[in-house]
């Protein structure tokens, strides 16, 4: 295993439990504890962490600065920013998208882009929890919008529900096409515990998932994991995007297609 896909795999498990010991990740990665020293020492370098007497926990400063950062901005701000590699990965997108299809397209900015790069499309029937994304896709006679009902969260522009609600497990369709908040090499990650649930319903739903993400996800963090790579078919992000991460989501068998 690749060093940096084992410190990816350390982050997330650290996501989900927020402490690790050295032991049990030696144990885990079949490697030795002066090996997982090493890792937890580079990621405490970088401020991934903190070390403690055997082990390390997550660094709160990374946490609370993710969550500020998000926070910090509305909706409307986060839809402009890296708009050109949103825009990029969104045309890259559909050329996976026939006229016809039935599709599923989640909440955020980046799926948005996407929205509104389908204008050239005919006949799509597309579901979303998007609210943004439902008024740019509906804005085409062309196409059939289904929104989900749920619980408003305005930070997403979003309807949120249960992913036992009746309404999803009677979703299919062709393909899903999911923004998330943070990639990495064990999967890919929302900040929100409901909504990483809504969206691994989303991926049951589909006969196959592509997540679009530009570079700044792979430098994100974020605390609840929607799945590993085994359920993902392919990964859209632009030409930033961290090249080692990338090979080491390659490896787990996803089609990386770079925008652009």
């Amino acid at each position: 295993m690749l060093k940096v896909e084992r410190q990816q795999r350390i982050l997330a498990l650290m996501q989900e439990t927020n402490a690790v010991t050295v032991r049990d990740l030696a144990r885990a990665f079949s490697t030795s504890p002066i090996t997982i020293r090493r890792d937890l020492l580079e990621l405490g370098e970088k401020g991934l962490l903190e070390r403690t007497h055997g082990g390390a926990v997550v660094s709160q400063e990374v946490l609370a600065e993710g969550n500020a950062r998000y926070e910090m901005y509305n909706y409307a701000e986060r839809h402009r920013q890296q708009s050109t590699e949103k825009a990029a990965i969104a045309e890259c997108a559909i050329q996976y998208i026939s006229d016809g299809d039935s599709i599923l397209i989640n909440a955020g900015t980046t799926a948005h882009a996407l929205a509104q790069a389908l204008s050239g499309h005919q006949d799509l029937h597309v579901i979303t929890n998007g609210l943004t994304v439902a008024a740019t896709a509906g804005q085409s006679h062309l196409a059939h919008v289904y929104v989900l009902a749920g619980r408003l969260d305005p930070r997403k522009q979003a309807t949120i529900e249960r992913a036992d609600n009746d309404v999803l497990s009677g979703i299919q369709i062709r393909e899903a096409f999911l923004g998330v908040h943070a990639v990495s090499a064990a999967g890919i990650f929302m900040r929100d515990s409901e909504d990483a649930s809504m969206n691994r319903a989303f991926i049951a739903a589909a006969s196959c998932t592509t997540v679009m993400a530009d570079h700044t996800k792979l430098n994100a963090f974020a605390s609840f994991r929607i799945c590993p790579w085994s359920q993902v078919e392919r990964l859209i992000t632009d030409a930033a995007a961290d090249q080692a991460v990338l090979q080491a989501i390659r490896e787990q068998g996803v089609e990386v297609v770079i925008s652009g």
